[in-house]
């Protein structure tokens, strides 16, 4: 296996956001610093959930993860910290397949 680039992982973000960005509705970079701000914590929380999590090997199931994820926390952003909310229950029973059931 290849090693990937830092070049390439950029690519990668920069994709990924743009398609949070359209799995939003969002075609203005007024929110630009807020929804790479949320990509950031919803890989990172994937890490650190998902054993053997790889940005490099995405399942289908984790790159819609993180779309889901960020328009969940883009969508809500007034009611999470004051309130707690949590995922809605599609994306925790997803994200808990990947926790347990994912990649081997």
């Amino acid at each position: 296996m290849d090693a990937v680039t830092d070049e390439e992982r950029q690519k990668q973000r920069v994709k990924l956001i743009s398609e949070c960005k359209k799995y939003n509705h969002i075609d203005y970079d007024d929110d630009e610093d807020i929804i790479e701000l949320m990509f950031d914590v919803t890989v990172a929380e994937m890490t650190e959930l998902i054993p053997n999590f790889s940005m490099e090997t995405l399942t289908p199931r984790q790159h819609l993860l993180i779309l889901v994820c960020v328009k969940d926390l883009y969508d809500n952003r007034e009611k999470y910290g004051k309130e707690g909310k949590k995922l809605q229950a599609a994306v925790s029973s997803m994200l808990l397949k990947e926790m347990y059931g994912g990649k081997k």
